[in-house]
C-alpha cells in the first residue's frame, strides 16, 4: 500500500501529475458507475452521449473486427443493445484510455505499455468467464492496473525508454529503479491516480498491488489481475523486460482444477488469440475514423 513519503505530503500538490493530459471526464463518470449493481440503459448512453466526441470514438470501437456485428452500429443505443451495457461499459474505459495517450502513442514504450495493458485485460476476461465470475470488472481492473506506469513514461519519456531499454540488455528491478528516477514507482503512481480521480476502492488495491506475490487463484479480482498481468509477460505482451519470465505451465498451476481443463493447453494459441483482439482494437482506435 502508499507509504512513500514523495506522494504522501501530496495531498494539495499532486507529485509531477499536473502535466499529465487530463483522464476524459466521461470516462471517470463510467468507471464510478462499475461498482454499482443496476445502471440502467437510458442513465448509461445518456451520460456517453453528452460527450459526440466520445461517442463516436466508442462507435468506432463497436464496429471494428473484434465484435463481427452484421449491421453497423449507429447509436450507444444500439450498441449497448447489441453488445450489453457491460461491454459497452468496459469500451468506455478503452476509448477513455485511448484518449489520455492519444498525444504520446507514438512513443514506442508507450505502445507497448498499452498492448500490456489489454493483454491483461482480455485474459482476465477469459479467465472470468471460465470461472463464472461476472467479467466487466476484471477486463477494467486489468486496463487500468499499469496506469502509474503509463503516467510515469508520459511525464518521462526519454528518461523511461532509456530505463525500458536497460531492462532489456539486463533485467533489473524495475520498482526500485522507478524510485530511484522519480521517487515513485508505478504501483505507488498507479495508487495516487485512483485516489485523485476518486474510483472505487479495489482500482486502489489493484493498481498498488498488482506485483503482489501469486497466490492460487479464487474469485479474488486482485489476485486474478496478478495473475493476468504475469500470463501477459509470459505470452509476448510485458510492457518491460521483467527479471524472470514464468512459464505457461508454472502459471496454469495456480488455477483450479476446473479452469485448468478448460483453458487452451497451446501458449501459442492463446498469444494469437490475444493479439488477434489486440489488433482489431487498435485499427479501430488508432486508425479509425470517428462514426458520424
Amino acid at each position: 500500500m502508499l507509504d512513500c513519503g514523495a506522494i504522501s505530503m501530496q495531498a494539495d500538490k499532486p507529485y509531477p501529475f499536473v502535466s499529465l493530459p487530463p483522464f476524459p471526464a466521461i470516462a471517470l463518470q463510467v468507471l464510478k458507475l462499475i461498482d454499482r449493481d443496476r445502471v440502467g440503459m437510458n442513465e448509461l448512453t445518456e451520460l456517453i452521449r453528452a460527450d459526440p466526441a466520445f461517442s463516436s470514438e466508442l462507435l468506432v470501437m463497436a464496429n471494428s473486427p473484434l465484435f463481427a456485428i452484421r449491421a453497423e452500429v449507429k447509436s450507444v443505443r444500439h450498441a449497448a443493445v447489441v453488445l450489453g451495457l457491460q461491454r459497452v461499459k468496459a469500451l468506455a474505459l478503452t476509448v477513455g484510455l485511448k484518449a489520455y495517450l492519444v498525444d504520446a502513442v507514438n512513443i514506442p514504450v508507450l505502445r507497448g505499455f498499452w498492448r500490456h495493458s489489454v493483454a491483461c485485460a482480455l485474459l482476465a476476461e477469459e479467465f472470468a468467464r471460465l470461472s463464472l465470475m461476472e467479467t466487466e470488472f476484471p477486463y477494467v481492473a486489468g486496463l487500468l492496473h499499469d496506469i502509474g506506469r503509463l503516467a510515469l513514461a508520459i511525464i518521462h519519456p526519454q528518461q523511461y525508454s532509456d530505463l525500458v531499454r536497460s531492462a532489456d540488455e539486463n533485467p533489473f528491478d524495475v520498482q526500485k529503479r522507478e524510485r530511484e528516477l522519480f521517487g515513485i514507482d508505478h504501483c505507488q503512481a498507479g495508487e495516487w491516480l485512483v485516489k485523485s480521480w476518486k474510483l472505487p476502492k479495489d482500482f486502489e488495491d489493484i493498481a498498488a498491488e498488482h506485483h503482489a506475490e501469486l497466490e492460487p487463484l479464487g474469485s479474488d479480482i486482485a489476485g486474478l489481475v496478478r495473475w493476468s498481468c504475469l500470463m501477459a509477460d509470459t505470452l509476448g505482451f510485458a510492457a518491460i523486460r521483467p527479471p524472470r519470465v514464468h512459464t505457461f505451465e508454472y502459471l496454469v498451476q495456480y488455477l483450479a482444477e476446473r479452469e485448468r481443463r478448460m483453458l487452451d493447453p497451446a501458449p501459442d494459441q492463446v498469444a494469437l488469440r490475444i493479439a488477434t483482439k489486440i489488433n482489431s482494437l487498435e485499427l479501430a482506435e488508432w486508425h479509425g475514423t470517428s462514426a458520424a
